[in-house]
């Protein structure tokens, strides 16, 4: 490999696109989503699915029927070199298994010989958070934290290009930094933590308390009359943000990455919510570790966990270990 300090990594020989092909899934909370890359890293086919339940068998079938479909499209499933796959919580990449996961209370589950028992290929398990920090390392970063938003709130840890896991692999719950005392009880079962005051659910469930509603609102909604300067709406997310941002800055004075990279939800509102964002961290934040710190958003937005799970199975085959 040659040297780099930014930009997709670069590959002393030329390969053929064609040459292979990976699979990538995420178990999201809200939606399973599946990517088909070349071996350049070029995304060819991408899919999400809305599953109908949140029950094991029903993410079996569509990740089974996704699979199928890729296999399907390329005529020649000997091409596929593996699949990878993410999923939120506690997650052993060794043993390819889900240990604890808050929001589906599957309890421990090994999905890797699920997966193994229809598919003969190389298979990586890992927290979902966790492949799309492995998806930006492919892009050339190196000294991050990766911070994805939305119902849950999880982070991955990376430094000189390594992905940090922990005694247990439990490196990254951020969501579950204990922010206040009291407050709304959390999927973990404590209370005071970030996902119970940030999370796309308890951003939802107090405007809806402010606003007496009955009926159900979608987050869309609530941005676009914070959009418009609605008192309940800039009350709720503002709040968020302060939230979050406060514990992204006890982050930064642990850590002091070059980066921070925000994936997920408030990466799909980030013309109005990423710059109010950098200032509270800067405002909260030691000065030194603050300097030259960027706050950006996922290189492959909505597909960032099936993009960067694919991308973990290159990086297997290049021996990059990741």
């Amino acid at each position: 490999m040659g040297e780099s300090r930014g930009g997709r990594r670069p590959m002393l020989l030329k390969l053929n696109p064609e040459g292979a092909y990976v699979i990538g899934i995420e178990w999201g909370i809200e939606a399973i989503k599946a990517v088909l890359l070349d071996f350049e890293a070029e995304i060819i086919a991408k899919d999400q699915i809305e599953p109908q339940d949140y029950t094991l068998e029903e993410y079996k079938k569509q990740t089974f029927f996704l699979i199928d479909k890729y296999q399907n499209e390329l005529q020649k499933s000997s091409k596929i070199i593996g699949i990878g796959l993410g999923i939120h919580g506690l997650v052993d990449p060794e043993a390819g298994k889900s240990i604890f996961t808050p929001h589906f209370e599957w309890g421990e589950l090994d999905i890797k010989s699920i997966l193994a028992e229809k598919y003969d290929y190389p298979i990586f398990i890992d927290n979902d958070v966790r492949m799309m920090a492995a998806g930006e390392i492919w892009q050339g970063r190196d000294d991050f934290v990766f911070i994805n938003t939305g119902s849950g709130i999880g982070a991955a840890l990376v430094f000189k290009g390594e992905l940090h896991y922990g005694n247990n692999y439990a490196a990254g719950e951020f969501g579950h930094m204990k922010i206040t005392d009291d407050g709304t009880r959390c999927h973990c079962g404590k209370r005071g933590c970030l996902e119970a005051l940030s999370s796309k659910e308890s951003i939802i469930s107090r405007y809806q308390k402010l606003k007496d509603l009955s009926q159900e609102i979608s987050f869309k909604q609530i941005m676009n009359n914070y959009q418009k300067g609605e008192s309940e709406a800039l009350i709720v997310i503002n709040d968020a943000l302060k939230y979050f941002g406060r514990a992204i800055s006890d982050l930064v004075n642990i850590l002091n990455p070059e980066a921070v990279i925000i994936g997920g939800l408030f990466a799909d509102y980030q013309e109005l919510l990423i710059d109010p964002l950098y200032q509270i961290v800067a405002e909260e934040s030691l000065s030194q570790a603050v300097k030259d710190l960027k706050i950006i958003t996922a290189y492959y937005q909505d597909f960032a966990g099936a993009a960067g799970a694919a991308e973990k199975v290159l990086n297997n085959f290049f021996e990059l270990k990741l």
